[in-house]
Formats: structure tokens, C-alpha cells, sequence
């Protein structure tokens, strides 16, 4: 019987130190590959300077085109924005950024626009883009801000990748195997960071109604990205993209502010109704390059 119980301790300690080799082996791949944005920007993007950035969820990933752009007014541009994350994500990029050694003249801050007035209780749902870097102290303490389940498991992989990866094993063990094999594999990004929604069969209809949604920037994080901005000589720029059958409003002074909510008026440029389509896109990259270029004149 004393073999038999010495037996099983052998097989789950073993047990224990395979799985935790696996789950340190998949995040170290992760870190050294480009499928995710955090590791993109570490990894496989050479260049250390931009003119401008892009922050922001699936809004600005979506909506501005840094190819486009780059193509009217002779910029270079890189976009960060990643879906499904609030502006404390959009903060904790922008740390990513810097501390990768990279500047930029300019940052895009294009999150949804209930962002910018809500104060986000929890990591956004694909904060765990950041895990691998977890050992990085602006990465720990932000898992550190929320004391949700997910994320104290995020904190906890700093020391144990074990509690991460198996919480997030979808979206963290199958990627790692892909990058093994494919390092520069990208998930659903170019190498300027664009992602475009596809044109869908939606009928074209003019959008000729509108209900304004009033900003009044209450999010203590577009302080924190600007006080950050500022400390390594950049220029925060605001921008709200296109919406259907919405139109920002917004009286604030402090921040510079490109509104293109009501910019579209046919639904055949929307993927839905915050979301634009590749159609869409080139409307809106086309205008922002305009204005943008005013700005930096």
C-alpha cells in the first residue's frame, strides 16, 4: 500500500512539473513570437520611430488604416489597437511601447466611446495578450489593479505561468504551438497592425436620424496616457470613429479631438453599429489623413 501511495505522489508531482514546463514553454513562445500584438511589438517590428500610434479596441483597429493614411501624407504609422480591451488595456500598450524602446510623435487614442467616460472594474477580456510579458513589473502591477478571479490567475503567472495558461488555455496553449512552428504568424493583423471588417450583405440605406451621446472624458486613464505621453514627447490626439445613428458631443477644451462619429451616412460602409467595413475604412482613413495632416502642420 506505501508503494502504491508513493506511486501516485510520483505521478502527480511529475504530472505537476510537466504541466508547469508546458505552460512556462507556451508563454516563452508567445513571447518570442508575433501572433499577438504585446509580442508583435517586441519582436517583429524593427523600426523605433513613428510619426504617429494608434491605441484603442476594435474601433481603432478597425476604422484607421495606417497604410491608407501613410499613403496621402507621407506619415509612418503603426497601429496597436486591440480588440475587446477598455483604455486601462490602451494605457498598459502604451507602457508596452516605450519600454520596448520605441517612440512616436503622435498617439491615436481611438477606444469605443463609452470608453472614455467608464471606469472598467476588471482586465478587459483579452488582457491576456500580456501574460507572457508578465515578469515585466508595469505588466504585474497592472494585473495587480483588479482583484477579479481572471485576474489575480493573471498576476499569479508571473511566478506560476501554470494558473494563466490553463484559465486561458484556448487562447494561450494553441497559439504558442502555431508560433513553434510559424514565429511571425500574426493573429488577424498586418504588419502595420491593421484588421478590416469585411463588407457584409446589409442593405443600403441612408442613415438620415441621429441621437447624440454626450463625452465628458471621465476615465482617470486618458489622464494616466496622457501624463505618460507627454513624459516621452508625444501628443495625445482623441478620436471617435464612425457610428450609426450616433453622434458624439463633446465640450471638453483639454484634449485635441478628431469626431468622425456622424462621419458616414449609409449603412453600406458599416459592419454594424459601431463598427465600420473595409468600405468604411478607406472613407474614414482618407479624412483622418486630411485632418491629421492640418494638425502636425
Amino acid at each position: 500500500m506505501k508503494r502504491f501511495f508513493k506511486n501516485v505522489l510520483i505521478v502527480i508531482i511529475g504530472s505537476a512539473i510537466l504541466v508547469s514546463v508546458m505552460s512556462y514553454g507556451s508563454l516563452y513562445a508567445l513571447r518570442k513570437s508575433a501572433f499577438y500584438k504585446p509580442s508583435f511589438i517586441a519582436n517583429h517590428v524593427s523600426q523605433d520611430q513613428f510619426d504617429y500610434i494608434i491605441l484603442g479596441s476594435s474601433t481603432g483597429l478597425t476604422t484607421l488604416h495606417t497604410k491608407a493614411i501613410d499613403s496621402i501624407i507621407g506619415t509612418t504609422g503603426l497601429n496597436l489597437a486591440m480588440d475587446d480591451t477598455g483604455l486601462s488595456s490602451q494605457y498598459i500598450m502604451l507602457q508596452h511601447f516605450i519600454a520596448q524602446g520605441k517612440k512616436s510623435k503622435y498617439c491615436i487614442l481611438a477606444p469605443s466611446a463609452s470608453s472614455f467616460d467608464v471606469n472598467y472594474k476588471d482586465v478587459s477580456d483579452n488582457d491576456y495578450r500580456f501574460m507572457p510579458f508578465a515578469n515585466e513589473s508595469y505588466v504585474h502591477d497592472y494585473y495587480k489593479r483588479y482583484n477579479s478571479r481572471r485576474a489575480e490567475l493573471l498576476s499569479g503567472s508571473k511566478w506560476a505561468p501554470l494558473l494563466g495558461v490553463s484559465y486561458y488555455n484556448t487562447e494561450v496553449f494553441y497559439p504558442s504551438l502555431l508560433s513553434i512552428f510559424n514565429s511571425e504568424k500574426r493573429n488577424r493583423f498586418d504588419d502595420r497592425g491593421n484588421y478590416t471588417y469585411p463588407a457584409t450583405q446589409r442593405t443600403a440605406e441612408t442613415i438620415t436620424t441621429t441621437t447624440a451621446l454626450k463625452i465628458e472624458f471621465k476615465n482617470a486613464d486618458i489622464e494616466n496616457i496622457r501624463a505618460l505621453c507627454e513624459l516621452n514627447g508625444m501628443e495625445l490626439i482623441c478620436y471617435f470613429s464612425p457610428m450609426q445613428n450616433k453622434e458624439i458631443v463633446t465640450q471638453n477644451l483639454n484634449y485635441k479631438i478628431i469626431n468622425h462619429s456622424n462621419l458616414l451616412d449609409n449603412t453600406m460602409y458599416f459592419y454594424d453599429a459601431i463598427h465600420v467595413n473595409h468600405k468604411g475604412r478607406e472613407i474614414s482613413s482618407a479624412r483622418f489623413a486630411n485632418e491629421f495632416n492640418v494638425m502636425i502642420e
